[in-house]
């Protein structure tokens, strides 16, 4: 690093965002057009366990973060869960969580016919959707169930991958070369290796040896018309062959040291060409977060550039260094990571050192930031029998997935490892780790296109859906088409809107909020009563899966402990099966006596009775529209004019809205008359007509009276196995899911309703789940609980965000004993 100082110390270098219009100001430019018009987001799911059983419901608290800021994102506000079975590649339930300031709760209940075996959970957004699937957030939970081994994952355990990964990318003749390694087995865990590289004449050039999970690192100055092959030796007794990285006769190379100082990056960037360009810049471009951070060039005909630059002007996390040549094209890059100790302090104390068992817990939570000021934050909260819930050792946490796992590519295995205690060492490991697993949130290929092409997903403010209106021949109208849609909810309550497809037929729902299951009802019009129409409800396929074959780092039981788990669970299973069942026999023990009514109010609309009602007959459904079928029918209603666009009046009402049209219904909604127009006669089940004081209970709006269509499709008692009338389409669509709560015994005030008797067998493995902790403006929040039966070590994890966007998590443990 001196012989380097001493060379290229009179280098001229023109620093950070000082432009002349050349290449440098293209890729700056275009680099800020590529962030801002594809703003990033990450997900992250907090789970109470690492694994289940069969039976058991997983707790999740979700978080959606600005990956530019680290805050939480309000952005989008749908956040997509999926379950996915490892083995089959299947998704096997899928929950949309409603996100509220960036956060969200929820609950996977497993199946009792679940297999045992390797399932996983899988979160993103609409808008995450426009990147590669690998920056969806991911993990690996394990599912046990009683009587029912799980399935040994077949691999052949002798085998190690290995691979060489030459410091900004490539080996280069004659240039001293920086290169790292990695040995992993076939599960993805790192593999102590020793090596010797040879050459071609089988001479000895170096010795190498891992010093971290498999990973180490050597420096290799490659000679002309030479090749170059590793023998790698493992588990003391295997060893494999493994040829070098292709070596470049020219090109460019990189060096960086930031572990070393503090303070300062020491930045290194060459070539080798013997016939550089006589014009033109090299360039070096450091980013973070979406933001470029540092931006330095030289003329290319001096070859090499050496900058030292200040770690304040980078925020903490992981920062991405690339070489661009004179042309703008990238030839090397880097990963470091920037440690400002910008870290919370979490303090969880219980009230007491040690409970008996069901005893009412404390537990009192301090965050303070990296000053030792009391901090706001959002945390998520669980208490875990240690003796049923292993934890892996350095196990992933919101705070290593967003400064590290979030950004680069593959597993990281133990990845808190790097963040539970400082130190060089520490930090020399974690920079290896860099070298080794490259960079995921971009490619520079798309930042640097000419033009950017639309996003193709867009941000969910609500949920939304989209559909298609063509001709039954399938070509497209040449004028509006106009849109009825109604919506059928679980509550048995309607929705009713209006619209046009666009001139190309198609149409979106967006900003939809409802919670569950719910049948959309889309009728399409082409002018004037004209539904010969096909429409189209898209059904937007879930991302591409991945089968995993082989876990990553799972958590295992030894038999004895396995049986136990097993065991516990299960008697808590049961215990749950009958309380529930016995809350059912007491609901079906209920006697509600009332007088009868006379007849049976229609739940969709406010009256009682209607001054006139026509049954719609098999006989009247030749008519044009509904409106035309009461021409005559009904005494003081009057149907003039032309008979698909005809005028209403009511005689005998007096009009206080200065129309003389009644209002119209449909289905309970008040509605526009062009509607009640386009809904055909075969899909109406009945017409009320309401005068007098009859309409009086829809006020102004009932002073020239009230129609009220009610259609088959909207009684609560429709078969929707029928046949669709033409221009209309029905789907079912998803909803938020509703989270469930958590149960948490008060046994202190055991009731019947609880159906806990203070004696009965309490063995939860996952004893209590808070998601939503709040601290206040001094930093300190408090839970309350009760233990269970078992005496035990209780752990406590904390997760979270302070509102600054500081990630964070903290542990703390306590004793259960008589």
């Amino acid at each position: 690093m001196k012989k380097l100082l001493s060379i290229f110390a009179a280098l001229t270098i023109f620093l950070a965002f000082t432009f002349e219009d050349d290449i440098s100001k293209q890729i700056y430019e275009q680099f800020n057009t590529y962030a801002s018009t594809y703003p990033q987001e990450k997900a992250y799911l907090h789970l109470d366990k690492p694994y289940y059983t069969a039976g058991e419901t997983i707790w999740l608290k979700a978080y959606l973060i600005e990956a530019a800021t680290n805050t939480l994102d309000s952005a989008s506000v749908p956040l997509y869960v999926e379950l996915i079975d490892n083995q089959l590649g299947k998704i096997i339930d899928t929950k949309i969580l409603k996100l509220e300031q960036g956060m969200a709760q929820g609950d996977f209940e497993l199946s009792d016919s679940l297999h045992a075996g390797y399932y996983r959970l899988r979160a993103y957004t609409n808008w995450m959707r426009n990147f590669d699937e690998s920056l969806f957030f991911s993990k690996d939970i394990k599912v046990h169930k009683s009587g029912e081994a799980i399935a040994p994952v077949k691999y052949d355990a002798q085998e190690i991958a290995f691979q060489f990964f030459p410091e900004g990318g490539q080996i280069i003749e004659g240039m001293e070369n920086k290169v790292a390694f990695k040995a992993t087995d076939m599960q993805g865990n790192g593999v102590d290796v020793k090596g010797i590289i040879i050459n071609k004449t089988g001479d000895t050039l170096l010795r190498f040896e891992s010093e971290h999970l498999g990973m180490g690192v050597f420096t290799f100055k490659a000679e002309p018309n030479e090749t170059y092959t590793a023998k790698v030796k493992y588990r003391q007794v295997f060893e494999k062959e493994v040829a070098l990285p292709n070596i470049e006769k020219e090109g460019y190379i990189m060096g960086i040291e930031s572990v070393m100082d503090d303070k300062f990056i020491r930045v290194y960037a060459g070539h080798n060409y013997t016939k550089p360009k006589d014009s033109g810049y090299m360039v070096v471009l450091g980013q973070s977060q979406g933001k470029v951070c540092y931006l330095a060039k030289t003329p290319v005909s001096n070859k090499a550039m050496f900058v030292k630059i200040p770690k304040e002007k980078f925020p903490q996390g992981i920062s991405q260094f690339t070489v661009f040549d004179e042309t703008g094209k990238p030839r090397c890059e880097r990963l470091i990571f920037i440690n400002k100790n910008d870290f919370l302090t979490i303090n969880i104390t219980p009230d007491k050192a040690s409970y008996l068992p069901k005893e009412e817990v404390k537990l009192n939570i301090e965050a303070k930031d990296s000053d030792g000021d009391p901090i706001e934050g959002n945390f998520s909260v669980v208490v875990s029998d240690a003796k049923q819930v292993l934890q892996p050792t350095y196990d992933d946490n919101i705070l290593n997935y967003l400064l590290l796992s979030s950004e680069v590519k593959g597993a990281i295995e133990k990845p808190d490892y790097y963040f539970a205690t400082r130190s060089q060492e520490i930090s020399r490991h974690l920079d290896i780790l860099l070298m080794t697993q490259g960079w995921r949130r971009f490619r520079w290929e798309d930042v640097l296109k000419p033009e950017l092409p639309q996003p193709k997903f867009m941000i969910e403010k609500g949920l939304s859906l989209s559909g298609e209106i063509t001709r039954p021949n399938g070509k497209m109208f040449e004028k509006p088409i106009s849109l009825t849609f109604v919506m059928f909810m679980e509550d048995k309550t309607r929705r009713i809107g209006m619209g046009e497809a666009a001139i190309d037929g198609t149409f979106s729902l967006n900003g939809l909020d409802f919670n569950g299951k719910a049948n959309l009802m889309v009728q399409a019009v082409a002018g004037k009563g004209n539904r010969n129409t096909k429409v189209f409800i898209n059904k937007l396929p879930a991302p591409k899966l991945q089968v995993v074959t082989i876990p990553f780092n799972p958590v295992t039981f030894d038999e004895k402990d396995l049986a136990d788990y097993l065991r516990r669970t299960e008697e808590n299973l049961a215990i749950e099966r009958m309380i529930k069942a016995r809350k059912e026999q007491l609901l079906q023990e209920v006697v509600v006596k009332a007088k009868r009514e006379a007849a049976m109010r229609d739940g969709r609309v406010l009256y009682s009775d209607a001054s006139n009602t026509i049954k719609i007959t098999p006989q009247m459904q030749s008519y044009g529209n509904v409106l035309d079928l009461l021409r005559g029918r009904v005494p003081g209603v009057q149907v003039m004019g032309n008979a698909m666009d005809p005028v209403v009046i009511i005689r005998g009402i007096g009009s206080l809205s200065g129309s003389s049209e009644p209002t119209f219904l449909l289905d309970g909604m008040i509605t526009d008359k062009s509607v009640i127009l386009s809904v055909p006669v075969s899909d109406v089940d009945k017409i009320d007509i309401l005068k007098g004081a009859n309409a009086a209970i829809y006020g102004s709006r009932g002073g020239n009276g009230v129609i009220s269509v009610l259609t088959k499709r909207g009684n609560s008692d429709y078969d929707w196995g029928k046949d669709k009338a033409p221009g209309i389409e029905i789907a079912e669509i998803n909803g938020y899911a509703v989270p469930k709560e958590f149960y948490s015994p008060n046994y202190k005030e055991a009731s019947l309703e609880d159906f806990q008797p203070i004696n009965r067998p309490d063995y939860r493995s996952t004893i209590h789940w808070a998601p939503m902790i709040q601290t206040n403006a001094e930093g300190k929040a408090s839970l309350t609980f009760f233990n269970s039966n078992a005496e035990t070590t209780v752990n406590v994890s904390l997760e979270g965000l302070s509102v600054t966007g500081v990630p964070t998590q903290a542990k703390a443990s306590y004793f259960i004993k008589k």
